[in-house]
């Protein structure tokens, strides 16, 4: 008997084994997941909703709309109104989100926030100028304002 009468028909390779399947990486740490759980979690989540449900601070368009978590920071003698200040490695806090469009003010476009934050900043100031009246906006819609 020949070398070839043992092979299988030419052109087909045999199936690889089944590999083990892994479990891929998580989405979300287990302590972002604990401190979206909790109560101030919970509240932080609602008040971002909120937050989704105003129009774009910078356009008026009330669809697509984010939550941008602000991160510009202010100079040392400024005052502010963060709640938690961006550092290096951390974002802003839950409350220190303002609205913006996707596509034209916050991701995509090119006057967008995430395409070109300094100039930005040039045309419509830095973001956490807004958080005031956002704040503002947000406690009328929950009825804890009276204007």
């Amino acid at each position: 008997m020949t070398r070839i009468a043992t092979k299988g028909p030419l052109g087909q390779k045999q199936p690889k084994p089944a590999k083990a399947r892994r479990k891929g990486m998580r989405r979300v740490s287990r302590k972002k997941t604990a401190q979206r759980a909790s109560p101030e979690g919970q509240a932080d989540l609602e008040y971002m909703a909120c937050v989704k449900q105003l129009p774009c601070c910078i356009c008026g368009k009330t669809t697509g709309v984010d939550a941008h978590h602000c991160q510009d920071k202010p100079p040392a003698d400024e005052p502010h109104a963060y709640e938690q200040l961006p550092a290096a490695g951390r974002k802003s806090g839950a409350r220190d989100t303002i609205p913006l469009c996707h596509w034209d003010c916050h991701q995509e476009g090119p006057l967008a926030y995430h395409q070109n934050k300094r100039a930005w900043a040039e045309r419509n100031g830095p973001d956490y100028g807004f958080i005031p009246s956002t704040r503002a906006a947000i406690a009328a819609m929950l009825g804890q304002i009276d204007y």
